[in-house]
């Protein structure tokens, strides 16, 4: 990393919050440090699609955590989501949360366990639920 460059290191952070930006049409992340160092980060909502992606892919990278330092699953409310194909044969699962849309590619088998999972989910528990 050259020497001008700021490292902005979330894994100090004691309080990570972040606003919307609506004139600039961009979200401002505020980091601040145990020591009290403030770092924000501006990102404009055409960028925040990519980032997502970015951070998505080199997570899948990292080494899987240990069973003890699981994260907890942070519940995030999509807007759509959307399934279709892709030209080798596995399935596109589309999620649209805010201003980024994120897709993921599945094998035929994961997309229809997927189906029947959602089809359950969204059944009036009251009523008989079939699923051939």
């Amino acid at each position: 990393m050259p020497d001008d460059d700021q490292r902005i290191d979330f894994s100090e952070a004691a309080e990570v919050t972040g606003e919307l930006l609506t004139r600039e049409n961009a979200v401002l992340i505020t980091l601040v440090g145990h020591t009290g160092r403030r770092s924000t980060l501006t990102i404009p909502a055409a960028d925040l699609q990519r980032l997502v992606s970015l951070l998505l892919l080199l997570g899948r990278a990292l080494p899987h955590n240990e069973p003890a330092d699981v994260a907890k699953l942070s519940l995030i409310p999509t807007d759509s989501l959307s399934v279709g194909g892709l030209p080798g044969g596995e399935t596109l699962l589309a999620v649209a949360v805010g201003a980024a849309m994120v897709g993921f590619s599945m094998p035929a088998s994961a997309a229809e366990k997927l189906g029947r999972s959602l089809l359950l989910a969204g059944s009036d528990a009251t009523e008989p639920t079939s699923i051939q």
